[in-house]
């Protein structure tokens, strides 16, 4: 081949690998994505399929929470990690924290990418939480002599990574108040940014845990929040260049009233970055919902970036808030709860008017959901065709609270904050109890969650599940339950590009938080397990709610190159029978989508690469060949969309 063709040959390779990059649905941080959506391209499993699906232990982890991000590289997460001691010191002061870890498993496989779990470091010295100001020659007792005084936290990886795909790191925040910025390739720590106390820059524990997951920005900043711990440690929020180089930080000189627990999210133009808070020591101050702006014109002080703040109350009491998520439009929904001490579980929508300030936008602004649990864990939103149609709220309730039986899943009207269904998975499996963590929907619509179950002398052991829900019923009915091995510390499961439903479990003991054990040892009952749930994906799916089409017509797939899955759009103007085949270069059908008699309406195809039998086929070209044919006029309708497989 001469060397001229060779080269565009060689650059319409590049620019193939450079859209499949960019197109292929991962689950890069918490919720899928920058708004929080919770809504994945890809299709889960409807059905679960055991040779296809694998679990992976967890030595020594002890709790495995919040949930992992999926690449096409494999899946990552963390873990709680047990408390240790220093082997080098045998005086109690000098305790380690938690020695909490990154995992990354190989999707077809579970096993592990990198051989040993990723050890992020040890904090060596515990803090008493105590009034009195540190000096650099105090070093004060706890754990010892009052479990309490440990805060746990420390050394665990709590908030779920986020991946730079482009840049090829992945960001994971830890207890002992660190950011890490780690290669997803081979597993090594790139750098650590440590969050800092203003009046104590030096203090070995950083300005406070990072329990939140870190937010991507287009341009590769990452942002966080912090909770704080006793006197030592600030809530504050964080914008960190990717070369680990500190941005801004909110407030700049001094805290936060409030803890830091939900995740941030991005407005629909990344031009917006929203902030809420749970609650100050007291209890008593309402959290805030802030609204920053990403590039503030002029100069970048805290005034300037603060485009407006809402404080959050209820009949006069604070809402303490711990998850949000940004619809397609702009409107901020936020979850948590209220009056603390009862722990009612409440949603609100607050609209961004630019320079006008923030609006609640529902007649009745706060939505209580009085099912009997304290708390809204998670929300995800589902979209069609651009516009947010219906959110998935579920409740949950705190580890102090394990033996609750409470929590459901509620779909709620966007635009009224109606609540125009429930379901309580302990109606269809009375041992699915404990409240439900974030869900995760597929591109057709089904809806994937986790039941916590309980821990302890009666334990009950944990469940994922698959809804569907049907709007003109208004109620949802299970394709599927899984009962894992332990319960499940509201571990949100994520969907991967090949169609798996990814999450994890704790570990069956929870007891053993607070004791110490030596570096090295792994005690019994603390190895949770990693699932990988697979099975066959809906390859054809009503779009809900689409008004009937005009014209028969085939759209171009999406994404297009891929490698995992794509999805085309059919719209049939008429009742007729649709036929969609697969072809390969020389006319052999190597997968039938469709072909069964359908009513007027959109249809989304789902193509996984596959042949009929399930075997991957190899990459290249291939065409979707659609035949619709009028069930009143006998017409028929042809069309083709070139899919372009990479392999």
């Amino acid at each position: 081949m001469p060397v001229r063709l060779q080269s565009w040959w060689i650059l319409i390779g590049l620019l193939f690998l450079g859209l499949e990059a960019q197109a292929q649905d991962l689950w890069l941080m918490k919720a899928h994505d920058a708004r929080r959506t919770g809504q994945s391209l890809s299709n889960g499993p409807l059905t679960l399929d055991a040779a296809q699906s694998w679990t992976a232990e967890t030595p020594g982890a002890h709790t495995l929470n919040i949930g992992a991000t999926v690449t096409a590289r494999g899946v990552f997460f963390g873990s709680w990690g047990l408390l240790r001691q220093d082997p080098t010191n045998p005086d109690r002061r000098f305790w380690d924290k938690s020695d909490g870890k990154l995992y990354g498993l190989d999707l077809d496989t579970g096993a592990s990418l990198w051989g040993e779990p990723l050890g992020l470091d040890l904090t060596p010295r515990c803090y008493e939480r105590a009034t009195r100001q540190k000096t650099n020659d105090d070093v004060f007792w706890c754990g010892a002599l009052n479990p309490l005084h440990v805060s746990f936290y420390n050394g665990t990886v709590e908030g779920q990574a986020a991946v730079d795909t482009s840049r090829k790191v992945l960001y994971l925040g830890r207890g002992d108040g660190k950011l890490f910025a780690i290669d997803p390739e081979d597993g090594r720590i790139l750098w650590r940014f440590v969050t800092f106390n203003p009046q104590l820059p030096d203090d070995p524990d950083g300005g406070g845990e990072v329990i939140s997951s870190p937010l991507l920005g287009p341009d590769g900043t990452v942002y966080f929040g912090t909770w704080g711990e006793g006197p030592y440690e600030t809530h504050a929020f964080y914008a960190v260049d990717p070369d680990s180089t500190l941005q801004w930080r909110y407030p700049t000189d001094s805290s936060l009233t409030h803890r830091i627990f939900a995740s941030p999210a991005l407005s629909p133009d990344a031009g917006t970055i929203y902030v809420s808070t749970f609650r100050d020591d007291d209890g008593v101050l309402p959290p805030t919902l802030y609204a920053f702006h990403r590039e503030p014109a002029g100069p970048a002080t805290d005034e300037a970036r603060l485009k407006w703040a809402l404080d959050l109350t209820h009949q006069g009491l604070p809402v303490q808030t711990t998850t949000l998520a940004v619809g397609s439009d702009g409107t901020i929904y936020v979850g948590g709860l209220w009056a603390f001490g009862l722990g009612i579980p409440v949603l609100l929508a607050v609209e961004d008017r630019g320079e006008d300030g923030p609006a609640l936008k529902w007649t009745t602004p706060y939505l209580e959901l009085r099912d009997g649990a304290q708390f809204v864990l998670g929300i995800a939103l589902r979209e069609v065709d651009g516009q947010t149609r219906r959110l998935y709220v579920t409740t949950a309730n705190t580890s102090l609270f394990n033996a609750k039986e409470e929590g459901a899943l509620y779909a709620v009207d966007p635009a009224s904050g109606a609540v125009l269904a429930s379901y309580d998975p302990s109606d269809d499996v009375p041992e699915a109890i404990g409240g439900i963590n974030s869900p995760a929907i597929g591109a057709d619509g089904t809806v994937y969650f986790g039941v916590r179950g309980r821990f302890g002398n009666d334990a009950v052991n944990g469940h994922y599940f698959a809804v569907t829900y049907d709007a003109a019923a208004a109620r949802f009915d299970q394709l599927w339950n899984f009962e894992v091995d332990g319960h499940i510390e509201w571990n949100h499961p994520a969907i991967g590009p090949d169609g798996g439903l990814y999450g994890g479990s704790s570990s069956v003991d929870q007891g053993v938080r607070l004791v110490t054990h030596d570096a090295g040892t792994i005690p019994p009952n603390t190895t949770p397990l990693f699932y990988a749930l697979k099975g066959p994906a809906n390859p054809v799916a009503v779009d809900e709610a689409a008004p009937v089409p005009a014209a028969f017509q085939l759209y171009p797939a999406y994404p297009n190159p891929f490698t995992a899955t794509t999805a085309l759009s059919v719209a049939l103007a008429r009742p007729g029978h649709l036929r969609v085949h697969v072809v390969d270069l020389l006319g052999r059908t190597v997968r039938t989508l469709a072909d069964a008699r359908k009513p007027a309406g959109r249809y989304r195809l789902v193509w996984d690469g596959a042949d009929g039998a399930g075997r991957r086929l190899a990459g290249g070209i291939y065409f979707a060949r659609l035949l619709a044919i009028d069930e009143g006029t006998g017409q028929a309708y042809t069309a083709v969309r070139k899919l372009v497989l990479m392999r």
